[in-house]
């Protein structure tokens, strides 16, 4: 990992030093977000002790990142959510892993069919050769297959083999990031755990139609499990759309709808009070929004939210990250209330679906999630 202050500090755990650097910035406006998330990236992508399971510190990361270089959080909430990064990642162990450029002295004629092969036999020194030949050669087609590897192995980790890691090659890979190569290794890391078949065939695991009713599906039912449901759909669509993905290249539905969706039921309860008249005044302001957030009262609370998002997006974007991020708690709080929330509204926003009681499901999900994990 490239030597920086913010680096240093946080291989160090300087609990101290983190909170001197916090305050500076509090204090003086010419700093960059997107610059000291970027310091931070090469270190999230090997977190040691996974915390919660799977790469969610870098996942988090990058969302807030991808919502700062677009300009939809204000300032204050930019240092609210930088502070909330730095926190949580005091409390985790890392392994100080970089890689970089090297000299390929043996290219393989098909380097996507080599890094199968050394995936089989358990070989990531070999398989990471081979992917740095493909990042060089067809970077697009890289990216896919890594990708539809996550999607078939996801059901065994409750989809986060797709879902940690698709913004990781949206905001890191495809962009050609300092870090790329480093990200590339982790995510091989993470892969070679899994008994990958040399023979491996992205067609065996396309699915050609998904049910219409598949959003209301993914967007319905509490807790964890059924949250993943919905972030592994929308992840799903967002790299459809991507513009590193190929169109002829077959996206691993089938063995998401087969393991995911296909023995569930519609939410009635959701459905319903999605439509219904929200009957929720918008407040004019954060601190009026603060007081109008209620946690214990899930009805009130998601349709408050939803009415936010009907008003002014910007406004839900910046209000909602700040409120998660102020309310920060260790014990209680969890990467999966950003990731939650930023995979629904980014549905709403891009339009992803044309099942408009869907989409409002999904935000209402991410929401009564939030409510129900915190505990006041």
């Amino acid at each position: 990992m490239k030597s920086s202050h913010l680096q240093n500090l946080l291989l160090r755990r300087d609990k101290k030093a983190a909170e001197v650097l916090l305050q500076r910035l509090g204090k003086d406006e010419n700093w960059s977000a997107v610059s000291l998330i970027d310091e931070m990236l090469p270190g999230l992508l090997f977190e040691a002790n996974l915390t919660y399971g799977n790469f969610h510190q870098v996942k988090m990361a990058l969302y807030l990142r991808r919502l700062i270089r677009e300009k939809k959080l204000s300032r204050r909430t930019e240092l609210t959510v930088l502070e909330l990064l730095i926190e949580e990642t005091l409390r985790r162990s890392w392994v100080n892993i970089e890689a970089g450029e090297i000299a390929l002295a043996e290219k393989a004629e098909n380097p996507l069919t080599a890094i199968l092969g050394e995936l089989a036999e358990n070989n990531l020194h070999n398989a990471f050769y081979y992917a740095l030949q493909a990042y060089q050669e067809k970077p697009e087609e890289l990216q896919d297959l890594l990708l539809c590897l996550g999607g078939v192995y996801g059901p065994e980790n409750l989809g986060h083999s797709l879902s940690c890691f698709f913004p990781v090659l949206e905001e890191m890979v495809n962009s050609h990031n300092p870090a790329t190569e480093t990200a590339i290794l982790s995510y091989l890391s993470y892969l070679n755990r899994y008994d990958i078949p040399a023979d491996f065939s992205p067609e065996d695991y396309q699915k050609t139609d998904m049910p219409e009713n598949s959003l209301r599906l993914a967007a319905s039912g509490q807790g964890i499990v059924n949250l993943h449901h919905m972030i592994t759909l929308v992840t799903y669509w967002l790299w459809e759309k991507a513009d590193f993905h190929d169109k002829n290249f077959p996206l691993p539905y089938r063995i998401y709808y087969q393991k995911r969706l296909a023995d569930k039921g519609i939410s009635s309860k959701r459905l319903k009070r999605v439509k219904e008249p929200l009957q929720v005044e918008v407040p004019g302001s954060y601190e009026e929004f603060r007081q109008s957030f209620n946690y214990d009262n899930i009805d009130h609370t998601t349709r408050l939210i939803r009415a936010l998002w009907q008003d002014i997006q910007r406004k839900a974007w910046d209000w909602v990250c700040r409120l998660y991020a102020e309310d920060y708690e260790p014990g209680t709080w969890n990467p999966h209330f950003f990731t939650g929330i930023y995979l629904a509204f980014r549905l709403n926003e891009e339009n992803l679906s044309d099942d408009k009681s869907g989409k409002e499901m999904a935000i209402d999900q991410a929401v009564e999630y939030y409510l129900n994990s915190v505990n006041y």
